[in-house]
């Protein structure tokens, strides 16, 4: 399979997770997270920077104790790649009972996911992304 070919069947798992809203101007659940390697040549492609300058601002900021993911845009609160976040970013307040948004912002429970799809999402996309 081609990575475009495992891209594709990534977004596919990925449209299965539900959308909302978030705080407006808010970025807690924005800190450094772990992604699959297809993710991350995605996000820095998306970015527009090099994977060395995204490296090194997540190294400073780490020193000086920000925790922010260095795709953050600081001017405006807001995920520089939002059409191609990880798995990990968009499972965030989706899950029921795991990872809850600290401001209550989360899918009707109805569409909420268990613990165990988000794993198995998770598993999948990593098993892709490698």
């Amino acid at each position: 399979m081609t990575n475009a070919e495992k891209l594709a069947r990534i977004d596919e798992l990925l449209s299965t997770i539900p959308g909302f809203p978030c705080k407006p101007g808010c970025a807690d659940c924005c800190g450094p997270v772990e992604m699959t390697r297809l993710e991350y040549h995605r996000v820095i492609k998306a970015s527009g920077r090099t994977s060395e300058d995204v490296k090194r601002q997540m190294q400073s900021g780490l020193k000086r104790g920000d925790y922010h993911c260095p795709l953050l845009d600081r001017k405006t609160n807001r995920c520089s790649v939002y059409a191609v976040r990880p798995a990990i970013c968009r499972l965030f307040g989706v899950v029921k009972d795991r990872m809850p948004c600290p401001h209550g912002c989360a899918p009707d429970a109805a569409v909420q996911l268990s613990d165990e799809r988000a794993r198995e999402i998770l598993a999948l996309v990593e098993e892709l992304g490698m």
